[in-house]
């Protein structure tokens, strides 16, 4: 922004004062088109942000409905696999063993947000707004977390089948390592249980947020 001097001379106050008073007025009009451009800037980085969001909330939703199916499954399967295993302990072994460790997670992303946030966007964002998707994204990280431990800790669980002649059948195996495996399993269960419970207030999250674009 350049202030220029006067092309004529000043002869009086009248001169001075009508020259302050036109770089004023300059000054501010320019001031103002500098500020318009920025908040018009800002304006549609807010709205290619809410986009982008609404769609990976979209998606992470998607993604949330095949977590959750998966996680029903698979508590059955492990249900099944300790009722199995009890039988094999009490050394009634049930003729056909059909044991399951098909836990599968796909995780939830968050791309998005953080580039909401790379480029400036969120905090030019309604509070309420900003407050909404970091409790959602928040949540989202909690349930993430959650399921990849139980998707690697189920692995674990079945390790004692790699000293049994056949890996897919424990009946072979020493009552201590039944009890170990029937533990683990237990305590995937009850993981199950809870991450389902985390589960809850995140579906909410997505639904709401959607609801609300």
């Amino acid at each position: 922004m350049d202030v220029h001097p006067p092309h004529e001379p000043i002869r009086s106050w009248k001169d001075f004062l009508l020259h302050l008073l036109t770089i004023t007025i300059g000054l501010l009009i320019a001031l103002a088109l500098e500020a318009a451009v920025e908040s018009l800037h800002y304006r549609h980085l807010v709205k290619a942000a809410r986009e982008n969001l609404r769609r990976e909330i979209k998606e992470n939703h998607e993604v949330f409905a095949e977590n959750l199916q998966s996680l029903q499954a698979d508590r059955d399967f492990l249900v099944h696999n300790i009722e199995q295993l009890r039988d094999i302990r009490s050394g009634k072994p049930p003729e056909h063993i059909d044991m399951h460790w098909k836990f599968g997670w796909s995780a939830f992303v968050d791309s998005a947000w953080k580039s909401a946030g790379d480029i400036g966007a969120i905090p030019h964002m309604q509070p309420e707004t900003i407050e909404a998707y970091a409790v959602i994204y928040k949540q989202q990280e909690l349930v993430n977390d959650q399921g990849k431990g139980i998707l690697l800790d189920q692995a674990k669980a079945a390790a004692p089948l790699q000293f049994a002649k056949d890996p897919n059948d424990p009946r072979d195996l020493l009552p201590a390592d039944l009890q170990t495996m029937m533990l683990a399993t237990a305590e995937l269960t009850a993981r199950i249980a809870t991450l389902e419970m985390l589960m809850q207030p995140l579906d909410a999250g997505y639904t709401s947020l959607l609801a609300q674009e």
